[in-house]
């Protein structure tokens, strides 16, 4: 039994204000998944906790009213604060603070990610408008910096997709710095950011809804997941739920590209053991064959070297197998049928791809493995048998393997393929050169999931107008083109056209274009409206609804010689029959008078333009030349700036040379006062780059904002008050910096901000209130750690007094 095991289980179903126009947004399966985490901790071949003792839950004070907004944030933070009190308790008694040797953290319910590898819980009082929260990785990060416990364990079932204009709340306690580093962690996130998790009516369960991540991730605790020793770790955990979890979709969720595909896994320690003695469970599948294979022998491969573990004559109803998760190969010899396949629940399988006959191979070989989806943004991974990760590559990969069955992943931008292949001699894979399911992209291009041909022919007609207009090289041109997609054999008529009440407006605050009076619409369909401007050189604010949340807004910088085109895509469904309330948004650049870019290089565009959105790292050669030495679109030398440093941040040794160059190039283009221009600017070698000048306003990306609001600490004039106070309501909609415009909201997060700022430091032995006392008898501030502070949450530190003022006030 583990008595030095703690947890801390949130499980919230009920968000009574968090739906549009603060109406109820419940889930059903948060205490079902509780409740199931919770035996699997108490299960003594499981967790092996002995009691609840040591299992913290919210629980409701008594008197407390049915249907109350509870947990708040502050009734969270008690949780927290208990092991605080228990570490404050030990030390006391001279033992130290160590509580105890590992810590899970389970939090389920409606989510948010404030920005890469960080999730944040909705908490019960949340509103639409108003997302009060309680910061999970804050959690993490708190106790490991305490060190408190040895091993980490952090879980969290909840969507990434919606918007927050809150900051995260971290736990109000203070910070103890341990010089005893975690042995181990282990964290996972049920979507990636900006994408949905998904719960389902699990049939084992009698039907009990659950979060498809935590039933996937209870199956892989429970033996799915054990390794060869029969011990499920960290390393095999991961492997497990990264592969399964879509096996448990329908074909709605997996045809769905808002819904993830595969959790986000953080840290995946193989020295993290959850579970000893265990056998992988069997699942049974049913083989289907073509008529022409009836009473043929078949062999069903496994393993490495891969052998023959099953034979069997074809039968007409299909052949049923009882199987380990893992990869296999189905084969009929003497009809060619060679068809690869994964185990990981109970189905049935089509056997009918062509393929040689299976050779037997004893171990010693080593065969190449070729894949090329020709298409230099993809991403290609290569897995075992055991569902581990043993090659990758962007763009193309050649890998030298041992004999056996492996699985070729590729991605291409949001789009998916998987195929299962018995090495068995040197193989190039054709099949696996692109996705089944197209490309999503904004800009309406060919061939692409989103998208239709009328739609392509309305962008055109749109550049037609821009070239109309005639600019004089001194001025600038900005397009805009909004549309709805829903499908493209029937599609939805929104309920309200996805343009309305957007607008444009200048630095000063001028209406210079309004889409519902000055677009061009085209109503048919998926509909589509476009309108285009002639303006001068500067920064302007795009103005979009956000359906009960108030107003989003974002920079569009528009420089001399230049038309910007901003394309806004709103997703309609057949349920809903109105546009989803969070617009998907691109940016390109092209010269005045001068035609787009090619196709092709569009294409590549938008998959880097979600990458950066996603932060991952698909940089290669070709792409490299493309979004770094060859761009003639500023966006792209903009967007490749930043995957460049996106690639630093993952990996120290990587070179940054590339980015004077970029530098210089965007800077030649469209001048260094450019604010994206800038902050880039701001990581260069070459001193001469870093002179940010007469910025325009703040930038068009997220992470441009992040470098400037960094850089502000050293030059407080790369970020004025009066931009910091328009744009302090941040979302995380990447790779675009966007905010909330509503007075409400503002008021709210620059409240919030100011707390998280001046929380008082000393510990929280009782639940905190709602809204901390913070008045005039505050302690004297702490100015280096409330500068600390800003700087770790982006605020410029010129704000630190201002954000003071309005506590005191």
């Amino acid at each position: 039994m583990q008595s030095d095991h703690y947890a801390i289980l949130v499980g919230i179903d009920r968000y009574p204000q968090l739906g549009p126009g603060n109406t109820p947004l419940d889930l059903r399966g948060p205490r079902n998944d509780v409740a199931a985490v919770r035996q699997w901790l108490r299960d003594p071949a499981g967790g092996g906790f002995a009691d609840d003792s040591t299992i913290f839950e919210f629980q409701a004070p008594a008197g407390t009213p049915p249907g109350a907004a509870m947990p708040t944030a502050a009734q969270l933070d008690d949780l927290v604060a208990r092991l605080d009190q228990i570490a404050q308790d030990n030390k006391d008694q001279g033992r130290g603070r160590q509580v105890g040797r590992r810590i899970y953290i389970y939090l389920s319910g409606h989510g948010f990610s404030p920005g890469r590898q960080r999730a944040c819980l909705f908490t019960a009082d949340a509103q639409e408008r108003l997302g009060h929260n309680v910061h999970a990785t804050g959690w993490l990060s708190w106790l490991q910096d305490s060190g408190y416990f040895r091993e980490f364990v952090l879980w969290v079932d909840a969507c990434m997709d919606r918007a927050a204009f809150l900051p995260p709340h971290d736990p109000p306690l203070p910070l103890t710095t341990s010089l005893v580093p975690p042995l181990a962690n282990f964290v996972a996130f049920a979507a990636q950011r900006p994408l949905r998790a998904v719960e389902l009516p699990i049939e084992e369960d009698g039907g009990r809804v659950h979060g498809v991540f935590t039933w996937t991730l209870l199956e892989g605790l429970r033996g799915a997941a054990a390794d060869v020793n029969g011990r499920v770790t960290g390393r095999s955990l991961a492997d497990w739920v990264r592969n399964a979890m879509v096996a448990r979709y329908g074909d709605a969720e997996r045809k769905d590209p808002n819904v993830a595909q595969e959790p986000e896994v953080i840290q995946e320690d193989a020295g993290l053991i959850f579970a000893r003695g265990l056998a992988a469970p069997l699942s049974t599948l049913k083989l289907v064959f073509p008529p022409a294979a009836e009473g043929r022998p078949a062999r069903i491969w496994s393993g490495a070297p891969p052998r023959v573990v099953q034979s069997f004559t074809v039968a007409a109803a299909g052949n049923e197998v009882a199987l380990k998760p893992g990869l296999y190969l189905a084969e009929v010899p003497d009809q060619a049928l060679r068809q690869g396949f994964e185990v990981l629940r109970p189905g049935a399988v089509q056997v009918g791809d062509a393929g040689v006959p299976a050779r037997a191979c004893d171990g010693s070989e080593i065969f190449t493995l070729s894949i090329d989806p020709r298409d230099p943004t993809a991403e290609i991974f290569v897995i075992d048998s055991r569902f581990s990760l043993v090659d990758r590559g962007v763009a193309a990969l050649g890998t030298r393997l041992p004999a056996g069955l492996f699985k070729a992943k590729v991605r291409v931008g949001n789009a998916t393929r998987q195929d299962v292949v018995l090495l068995d001699g040197d193989a190039t894979l054709p099949a696996a050169a692109a996705p089944p399911q197209q490309v999503a992209t904004v800009l309406p291009l060919p061939d692409t999931a989103a998208t239709h041909e009328y739609h392509e022919g309305g962008r055109q007609r749109a550049l037609d107008a821009a070239r109309a207009l005639q600019a004089q090289p001194g001025e600038a041109v900005l397009l805009c083109l909004v549309r709805s997609f829903s499908s493209r054999d029937a599609p939805v008529m929104p309920a309200r056209p996805p343009w309305q009440g957007m607008q444009v407006f200048d630095a000063q605050g001028r209406l210079v274009l309004d889409m519902d009076h000055d677009a061009q619409v085209e109503a048919f369909g998926d509909p589509l409206a476009f309108a285009v401007k002639k303006l001068a050189p500067g920064c302007y604010f795009l103005r979009q609804p956000l359906d009960g949340q108030g107003v989003i807004e974002q920079s569009l910088v528009l420089a001399a010689g230049w038309r910007t085109e901003a394309y806004m895509l709103r997703r309609t469904t057949a349920q809903a029959q109105d546009a989803e309330a969070r617009p998907r948004t691109s940016v390109l650049m092209g010269r005045l008078g001068a035609d787009p870019a090619p196709l092709g290089q569009e294409r590549v565009l938008e998959v880097a333009r979600q990458a950066l959105a996603d932060e991952r790292k698909v940089l290669n050669p070709e792409l490299e030349d493309l979004l770094m030495q060859k761009f003639d679109d500023p966006v792209a030398g903009i967007i490749g700036g930043h995957l460049l440093l996106v690639e630093r941040e993952r990996d120290p040794a990587r070179d940054l040379g590339r980015l004077d160059g970029v530098v210089r190039r965007l800077q030649g283009l469209v001048g260094s006062g450019h604010p994206d221009v800038a902050a880039l600017a701001l990581r260069c070698a070459d001193p001469q780059l870093r002179q940010p000048q007469g910025l325009t306003g703040p930038p068009m990306f997220q992470r441009s904002w992040a470098l400037l609001a960094a850089a502000a600490a050293d030059q407080p004039a790369l970020v004025p008050p009066a931009v910091w106070a328009r744009v302090h309501a941040l979302s995380a909609m990447p790779p675009f910096l966007v905010w909330n415009t509503a007075d409400e909201v503002k008021a709210a997060a620059r409240r919030a901000l100011a707390e998280a700022l001046f929380a008082p430091e000393a510990p929280v032995a009782a639940p905190a209130p709602a809204v901390p006392a913070m008045g005039p008898a505050r302690p004297a501030l702490d100015l280096p750690l409330a500068q600390r502070r800003a700087a770790r949450m982006g605020i410029p530190a010129s704000m630190v007094d201002s954000l003071r003022a309005d506590l005191d006030r």
